[in-house]
């Protein structure tokens, strides 16, 4: 039998990307062919699996590779990543995440259930996810400010003081 909970766990750390296509306000495969977010995203995986293993739980992958080795492939430089990680930029050029579109109608977006959690998860655990809790200030901003997405660029999103 299949560990539900597991990849219920690898589907939210790939789902973080939803906020920061949110942000961005790019087109989720413009978006991906650029490093500065692909790192940022990168290190939200990284700060959501240590989180992770502080709750007990493995997150499972929907990739032949384990969810740990995500963040390094998102590394990569871009003709690597075109090359090994070929199928996440096989996207409509068009597509942005639900989250996105959330912002674009004024509605209330799920950064609870993604970033927020990890956050939740992190305080209960005695540990730290600035990262996480910066996008879900960026997020709320967003959502109260009624404008749609901030059209933010990775290093607006890691500036402390952006809120």
């Amino acid at each position: 039998m299949e560990d539900i909970e597991g990849v219920q766990w690898g589907k939210l750390l790939i789902n973080l990307n939803n906020a920061l296509n949110a942000l961005s306000g790019l087109p989720l495969r413009d978006q991906l062919a650029q490093r500065s977010w692909r790192t940022l995203f990168a290190d939200q995986i990284r700060e959501a699996l240590a989180v992770i293993k502080a709750e007990g739980i493995a997150p499972l992958s929907t990739t032949p590779l384990p969810a740990s080795f995500t963040p390094f492939i998102l590394k990569l430089p871009n003709a690597l990543f075109t090359r090994i990680a070929a199928s996440m930029v096989k996207i409509d050029p068009k597509a942005r995440s639900s989250m996105w579109e959330d912002l674009q109608r004024g509605r209330r977006t799920e950064i609870d259930h993604l970033q927020g959690l990890i956050v939740a998860l992190a305080e209960r655990h005695g540990l730290k996810a600035p990262l996480s809790a910066r996008i879900v200030a960026l997020i709320r901003n967003a959502e109260e400010a009624g404008k749609g997405s901030p059209g933010l660029t990775p290093e607006q999103i890691r500036a402390v003081g952006q809120c």
